[in-house]
């Protein structure tokens, strides 16, 4: 079953979002509140972006070249950013987490209807959490986060699981 979305970027390119407020009026109807999906050089700055019951952002099915700047991220739900499906050339700079995600703050390489491609070249550049807390990245079929500053903390889980998890939810053995 689709995702229901608040603000979606489905194949396209040059998207520029500059200093927004984005947040719906009931937030936990939505699964994510900002999606992209092949989408392209985006940029988006200055931004406070609220989150549904999966992420404040999802990125899926070979995003690249995406950067979030000065950004502030307040999850609701199970994370706070998902970047999966083949994305790649991924930048947070300067981002914090007003809030913690249920599983995890930052989740790489979670599983993706749309593509089997690894998740890789992100960067979480200066990433925090307002309440000094480590913002948790977890790491699934991608590659790890090259980290600079801030407070990250990264757990990668062991690409042997992965590739069985993903053999059983390929099969539909597992939800």
């Amino acid at each position: 079953m689709a995702d229901h979305n608040y603000r979606s970027y489905a194949d396209c390119s040059d998207v520029l979002l500059d200093g927004e407020r984005i947040k719906p009026d009931n937030c936990l109807d939505y699964d994510d509140i900002l999606k992209f999906s092949n989408a392209t050089y985006v940029v988006v700055t200055k931004c406070d972006i609220w989150g549904g019951k999966e992420d404040c952002v999802d990125m899926n099915r070979n995003c690249s070249d995406i950067a979030l700047n000065q950004c502030y991220l307040f999850p609701r739900g199970k994370y706070g950013m998902t970047i999966k499906g083949g994305s790649k050339n991924i930048t947070l700079r300067d981002v914090t987490f007003l809030g913690h995600g249920s599983e995890a703050d930052i989740d790489i390489g979670n599983w993706s209807d749309q593509s089997a491609e690894k998740t890789t070249n992100i960067k979480l550049i200066n990433v925090t959490s307002s309440d000094g807390r480590p913002v948790r990245v977890r790491v699934l079929w991608g590659d790890e986060p090259e980290v600079v500053g801030g407070n990250v903390k990264v757990v990668i889980v062991s690409p042997l699981l992965v590739k069985i998890y993903r053999f059983l939810r390929k099969h539909k053995l597992v939800p």
